[in-house]
């Protein structure tokens, strides 16, 4: 274990990093599906979803905060590498605020809109669905960009962690493998946007924090 003395007891941070990795899954599990064909059956959906939507978008955006404070103590204590963690910390924060922004727009604002234009005349849809294709193209840039910087988050951690001896050792490792992969499959042309991609970074790395949370709180960290 590094030298901690000076920064936060682990404990309860690496507690709630375990639980907001769950959460994570419980939320994703949960997100609103929907098999519509035509626009009108679309606004249906969405507007329908409204309350669900915001539960679930806004449960990750909480999420999102208290993985954020949880990392920030976990990258204070990494005092054998700290350039690796501060990096990985601010990757991270650039992250949370892409995938905020994507969260809001997704499940506040479409909903919103969905809402606004349901049951309206048939020519009122031409501006709903302008509006539509404007959120739809944000939200197709910043959740892979958010997903993105998560992993490079990950990766740059898992290398502060390969200095320290033991259990952590095993999950920087693991944080480098997925950092590396994850990447890859974020950025490359034929997986890159795809929504199971995307799905799985999220259910993937919230895996990782859930194993970097125990370490926290084993005191490993």
């Amino acid at each position: 274990m590094s030298d901690s003395s000076a920064v936060p007891n682990g404990r309860i941070a690496g507690a709630v990093l375990f639980v907001a990795a769950i959460l994570s899954v419980v939320l994703l599990m949960n997100h609103p599906g929907g098999h519509a064909t035509t626009f009108a059956d679309i606004l249906k959906d969405e507007a329908s979803n409204q309350a669900k939507d915001m539960l679930v978008h806004g449960g990750f955006i909480f999420v999102l905060a208290a993985e954020f404070a949880c990392l920030a103590i976990m990258t204070a204590r990494m005092t054998a590498a700290r350039a690796a963690a501060i990096a990985g910390l601010a990757l991270f924060a650039m992250a949370a605020t892409f995938m905020s922004l994507s969260m809001v727009l997704d499940g506040l604002v479409t909903p919103a809109i969905a809402a606004r234009y349901l049951g309206a005349p048939a020519e009122k849809y031409d501006l709903a669905k302008a509006l539509f294709v404007l959120v739809g193209t944000l939200i197709r840039f910043l959740m892979p960009l958010a997903q993105t910087f998560q992993a490079l988050a990950v990766g740059l951690w898992g290398l502060a962690l390969l200095r320290i001896s033991g259990l952590a050792r095993g999950v920087g490792m693991l944080g480098v493998a997925l950092g590396v992969l994850l990447t890859a499959a974020l950025l490359l042309p034929a997986t890159s946007g795809n929504p199971v991609v995307l799905m799985a970074a999220i259910a993937t790395l919230s895996l990782w924090y859930g194993l970097a949370g125990a370490v926290l709180f084993l005191g490993r960290i």
